[in-house]
């Protein structure tokens, strides 16, 4: 029977890697970053900047970024193409917003389908001129400019991406902008801007909210960025040696930032024997290495206060929910309803495929776990070209040696390029 054994590194954090590509576009010399992902969704950031007229290289293993400043972005002579990813989207319409230029954003059938008024609403409201097609999705056209005015912008709904698109727009404008955010989110973002010498204020209300105060315009020094081994990717592999009888896995440089490792939490709740120890920290991240041994799981009942928190790990705690014994609950997953694919949908119909007791109700998704299922014909995982879908059932799959037949594998690429290279260092037949 198929085991996980051994240990890797883990390829680098896909939202670290979208933030440092454009914190050094927007320093004033050059930046080395090291280790960065070079998945489709972080090279399309790659790829606009240098149509913004960032002068981008690749040395050996290392990209060199030479920065033109906070108004340093120059005018596109062709439309700026985002593919599937959404970082690429919201962050860089927020940073080309305070460049007195015009943009046109366009992405895939996916991200086409995917809200862009969520965070174009409070540009407009600081002068951003912006079209969306149907007031809400890509294409979009913006017309932005270093007059636009610093204002207070108050966050309802959470969103990592929506703050950072605005600190982003913040640091070219002259005054203070003000972001008030009324759930926390990933704190990638302020990590990057205290390790590179950014000066904001970030302070907790009495209302458990966040302030992030940003005096601009900001001058950003250069200094070279490491980026720390993506979490989310190292979940799937996680859940893999949780689930697969006489697994024992290492995985090393994961990033340990306290709002992206929620999910080792709700594991470690189900029963999963998992161990973490920090080793370092690097640019402003810190790291370490996470243990993992196979482990009987059981239902939870996961709150929607994690909601913000899980938002990438929810497909495949779903996995996970499918080999525990009893309910697994998970509450509050509208957000859902905005990734990729629509993720509730995209689980909840591959379970059922697959024999597995599982319901939506209201934004939420109940399983019903079952480890004593067997699948005896092969079955087709719908993934709906959303990467999260495909890695999270190719896990599952090795339950099933031959089984579950992956509708669009190279979606994978995404975000995760070596996850198949990676799942095959670590896999092992008793």
């Amino acid at each position: 029977m198929l085991k996980l054994k051994g240990s890797i590194t883990i390829s680098g954090d896909k939202s670290i890697s979208h933030r440092a590509l454009i914190f050094a576009s927007l320093s004033v010399g050059k930046v080395t970053i090291s280790n960065l992902l070079e998945s489709d969704d972080v090279l399309r950031t790659l790829n606009i900047l240098k149509r913004l007229g960032i002068k981008i290289v690749k040395k050996k293993q290392k990209w060199i970024v030479y920065g033109n400043g906070t108004c340093g972005y120059i005018q596109p002579s062709h439309a700026l193409d985002c593919g599937n990813s959404g970082t690429t989207s919201r962050l860089m319409i927020g940073a080309v917003s305070s460049n007195p230029i015009n943009c046109t954003f366009i992405g895939d059938n996916s991200l086409s389908k995917r809200p862009m008024s969520r965070l174009t609403v409070f540009l407009e409201r600081m002068g951003a001129e912006i079209k969306l097609t149907k007031k809400d999705f890509l294409p979009a056209y913006i017309k932005g400019g270093s007059h636009l005015i610093p204002m207070e912008h108050i966050m309802e709904k959470a969103s990592a991406q929506v703050k950072s698109a605005l600190i982003l727009s913040a640091l070219n404008l002259h005054g203070k902008t003000s972001i008030i955010e009324k759930k926390n989110t990933r704190d990638h973002t302020e990590r990057l801007m205290d390790y590179l010498n950014i000066k904001y204020n970030k302070t907790s209300l009495k209302d458990k909210s966040t302030l992030i105060e940003i005096d601009g315009p900001c001058e950003i020094k250069p200094k070279n960025i490491k980026i720390a081994s993506d979490p989310s990717s190292a979940a799937f592999f996680i859940v893999g040696a949780l689930i697969l009888p006489g697994s024992k896995i290492v995985l090393k440089n994961i990033a340990l930032n306290k709002t992206r490792i929620a999910f080792i939490s709700v594991l470690k709740k189900m029963g999963g024997n998992i161990k973490i120890k920090k080793t370092n920290t690097v640019s402003g991240e810190e790291v370490g290495e996470i243990k993992v041994s196979y482990s009987p799981l059981k239902g939870i009942k996961i709150n929607a206060s994690l909601s913000a928190l899980l938002i990438d790990e929810y497909p495949i705690l779903s996995i996970a929910a499918s080999q525990a014994s009893g309910l697994t609950i998970m509450n509050g997953l509208s957000e859902l309803r905005h990734k990729e694919s629509d993720r509730i949908n995209s689980i909840i119909k591959n379970l059922s495929n697959l024999g597995f007791k599982v319901k939506s109700k209201h934004d939420n998704i109940i399983v019903q776990g079952s480890k004593k299922l067997k699948i005896d014909k092969q079955k087709k995982i719908k993934t709906y070209s959303d990467h999260r879908i495909a890695m999270s059932f190719t896990i599952l799959g090795l339950l099933h040696k031959d089984k579950l037949i992956i509708d669009n594998s190279s979606c994978i690429s995404i975000s995760y390029p070596d996850f198949e290279k990676h799942l095959k260092k670590l896999s092992r037949i008793n």
